[in-house]
């Protein structure tokens, strides 16, 4: 028994249309669960060996029609030195894709 055609490609529709569905869309949606552990991660990276407490979300801006950027703030401790830090993290709004991100010392 040969497969009916439009089963065919009813198959192959269903099956573009979930790849289609990007992960990084939810970008956008949902700061904390996608940029908060690439942010902590290159603020560990930027202060490695000091101590980082008090890791908090600050917002989002919209830059431009281009960027967004979300913030994430952390009290870094360098032996007896205590100061705060940002991680920013630059996306695109619509497709949630990566541009940049910035760690830097206030």
């Amino acid at each position: 028994m040969q497969p009916k055609w439009w089963m065919l490609i009813a198959a192959g529709m269903i099956l573009f249309g979930s790849l289609m569905v990007h992960p990084a869309s939810k970008a956008a949606a949902y700061p904390a669960d996608n940029w908060e552990r690439l942010a902590y991660t290159a603020l560990q990276d930027e202060y490695e060996g000091a101590s980082l407490n008090d890791y908090h979300y600050i917002g989002r801006t919209q830059v431009n029609d281009e960027q967004t950027k979300d913030v994430f703030r952390v009290t870094v401790k360098e032996g007896s030195t205590l100061f705060a830090a940002h991680a920013e993290i630059y996306f695109h709004p619509e497709t949630g894709h990566l541009i940049s991100i910035n760690v830097f010392r206030l």
